[in-house]
C-alpha cells in the first residue's frame, strides 16, 4: 500500500534525516497529495527496523514498486531526488548544523554533512559497495566500478531532441541546488552542501553521490569559473587542510588529458584516506637555500613527483609557486617533454595536500598533456596497449594509485579467465562476444604462461596499471628520467 510506504519514509526521516513532528504533519501531507492518496496509513509500520536502517534503499525500492512501475531511469531518479529531498533538512539547517558541529570538532562536522548526504539517498552507499576492491601485491588499489549507472539504449534514445539548456551550466554549480533535472542533466534535488571561506572566497563541501575512497568529497568554487592552477588556489588547498585536517585535498591539473573531466568549473577533490602515492618514501633529498625550512624530496613513485613538507606554508606555496614557474617553461625534446607548441601550454601540476600533526605534506606532480602522431590520445597517458582495460583519462585519484576501472570488465574479465581455461581459439571466441577484440593480445599473451587463469589474469590487470603509472610520468624511472629530474629540481628550487 502506497501509504503505507510513504508513513514508513516519514518514520525514517524522523529517525534519520532530523525531521521535527511537527513538520512532519506537513511533509506527510506533501507526500499524499504526491501521490494521490487520500488519508494516511493508519495501521502499525515495523519502527525498529526503521531504526536499524543504514541506507533508505529498502523504502525506496517499496516506493518505487507501488508506483514507479512505469517510470524510465530519469523518470525514478527524479522521482526519488524529490521524495528525499522532501524528508531532508532544508539546506540553511544543514549549514547551520555543520556550523555548530564544526564548531565542537571539524571531525563531526564533516560526519554530519556525510551522514545527511547518506540518509537522504544522494551518497549512493549500497551502489558503492558493489564495486570491486582489491589491492595490488605493490599496493595499488584496483576497483572495477560499479557503482555509477550507465545509461541503457532506452535512456540515450530519449536524448535525441531533447530540450538542451544551459541551466545549471555545469554539475558542480551552485545552482544545482534542489536542481529536479532532465533527460540531459541528472536530479539534485536531495543534494546538501555546506559554504566554506577559502581565501576570502565562498567555496561549497559536498560528497560525491559515487564515493571512490571514504568519505570522497568535492570542494567547488561559487563562481562558474575554467580550473587553474595559481597562488590563490594553491593557498585555498592550506585553508582547507587547516579547517579539516583530518582530509587530504588535492586538484585536478588545468589541461585536458592530464586532469579531471571537469576544467570548466574550480574544484578541489579530498577525503578520508590515505592514497598509495602517500605510503611511498622520499628517494632523493634536496635543500634550498631560500627556504631552508622546507623538506624537499623526489618520491618513490611512478609519477614525477616533489614532496615538500614544512609547518610553514607560506615557503611551500612561494617554492611551489617557483617550480611551478620554472616547469612551465621547462623542455626536453629528448624525453618528449615541451612546454609550449605555439600559445598552447603542455605543462601542469597535480598538487596533493595533506596534514601530519602540524607539519604540511605538499606533494607536486608534474603533468604534460602533449599529443603526437604515435600517441594521439596523450604521450603521457594510458598507451594504447592498455586502451582494452583503462582509455579514460588519468586524474587525480589514479594518478595517486587508486585506479577507477570500467564496468565493462566486471564481465569480460571472467571471459578471458574461461577462454584460457578452455583453450577456445580467437575466432571462437571473437563470433561470441567481439568486444573482446582488444583482449586478443593479451590472451595470447597469457596462453604462454603457465598458472591459475584467475591468477594469470589479475596479474596482468595489476600491471597494466603499474605500466599505465609508467606511462603518465614525465620523468621515466630510467637513468636518463632520474638524472633530468634531479637537474630540474635542482634548479626549480634556488
Amino acid at each position: 500500500m502506497l501509504n503505507k510506504v510513504i508513513e514508513e519514509l516519514v518514520y525514517y526521516a524522523k529517525t534519520h534525516l532530523e525531521l521535527d513532528d511537527f513538520d512532519a504533519i506537513y511533509i506527510r501531507n506533501k507526500l499524499l497529495a504526491k501521490f494521490n492518496q487520500v488519508e494516511p496509513y493508519e495501521g502499525q509500520i515495523e519502527k525498529q527496523g526503521i531504526k536499524k536502517l543504514d541506507v533508505p534503499d529498502i523504502l525506496i525500492q517499496a516506493l518505487l514498486s507501488e508506483y514507479g512501475k512505469e517510470l524510465d531511469a530519469h523518470e525514478e531518479d527524479s522521482l526519488v531526488s524529490e521524495v528525499m529531498s522532501l524528508l531532508s533538512p532544508m539546506p540553511s539547517q544543514v549549514r547551520e548544523r555543520f556550523n555548530e558541529k564544526y564548531n565542537s570538532s571539524p571531525e563531526k562536522a564533516t560526519e554530519y554533512l556525510y551522514e545527511i548526504s547518506k540518509n537522504n539517498y544522494y551518497v549512493q552507499k549500497t551502489k558503492v559497495l558493489k564495486n570491486k576492491v582489491f589491492t595490488s601485491r605493490d599496493g595499488l588499489e584496483i576497483s572495477i566500478n560499479l557503482s555509477k549507472p550507465e545509461k541503457n539504449n532506452k535512456d540515450i534514445a530519449k536524448l535525441v531532441g531533447a530540450v538542451s539548456t544551459s541551466y545549471p551550466k555545469c554539475v558542480l554549480c551552485l545552482e544545482n541546488l534542489g536542481f529536479e533535472g532532465n533527460a540531459k542533466k541528472a536530479a539534485r534535488q536531495n543534494i546538501r552542501f555546506v559554504p566554506l571561506n577559502l581565501g576570502g572566497e565562498t567555496w561549497y563541501l559536498q560528497y560525491s553521490p559515487y564515493g571512490y575512497f571514504n568519505r570522497h568529497c568535492i570542494v567547488f568554487s561559487e563562481k562558474h569559473t575554467p580550473m587553474i592552477i595559481n597562488r590563490s588556489n594553491l593557498s585555498k588547498l592550506f585553508d582547507f587542510v587547516d579547517m579539516f585536517p583530518h582530509f587530504i585535498i588535492g586538484s585536478n591539473s588545468d589541461l585536458p588529458i592530464t586532469g579531471g573531466s571537469i576544467l570548466d568549473h574550480e574544484h578541489f577533490q579530498g577525503g578520508d584516506h590515505i592514497f598509495p602515492m602517500m605510503k611511498r618514501e622520499v628517494k632523493e633529498t634536496f635543500e634550498s637555500k631560500k627556504y631552508p625550512e622546507v623538506k624537499i624530496g623526489l618520491l618513490d613513485w611512478y609519477n614525477s613527483t616533489i614532496v615538500l613538507r614544512s609547518k610553514n606554508r607560506e615557503d611551500i606555496i612561494n617554492l611551489t609557486m617557483n617550480i611551478i614557474d620554472k616547469w612551465y617553461k621547462y623542455d626536453n625534446p629528448d624525453l618528449d617533454i615541451i612546454s609550449y607548441e605555439g600559445e598552447v601550454r603542455h605543462n601542469s601540476i597535480t598538487p596533493i595536500l595533506r596534514k601530519v600533526g602540524k607539519e604540511y605534506l605538499f606533494y607536486v606532480m608534474l603533468r604534460n598533456n602533449r599529443q603526437n602522431d604515435e600517441y594521439p590520445d596523450g604521450i603521457f597517458h594510458a598507451h594504447p596497449e592498455y586502451h582494452h582495460i583503462k582509455k579514460e583519462g588519468i586524474g587525480l585519484i589514479e594518478a595517486m594509485g587508486l585506479f577507477i576501472l570500467p564496468a565493462r570488465l566486471e564481465r569480460q574479465l571472467p571471459l578471458v579467465e574461461g577462454i584460457l581455461e578452455n583453450h577456445i581459439e580467437p575466432g571462437n571466441y571473437l563470433m561470441m562476444n567481439p568486444d573482446l577484440e582488444p583482449f586478443v593480445p593479451m590472451i595470447e599473451k597469457l596462453r604462454r604462461l603457465e598458472g591459475n587463469p584467475h591468477d594469470l589474469v589479475q596479474k596482468e590487470l595489476e600491471d597494466t596499471c603499474r605500466g599505465i603509472l609508467d606511462n603518465t610520468a614525465v620523468f621515466k624511472n630510467d637513468e636518463a628520467g632520474r638524472s633530468a629530474f634531479i637537474k630540474f629540481v635542482e634548479k626549480a628550487i634556488k
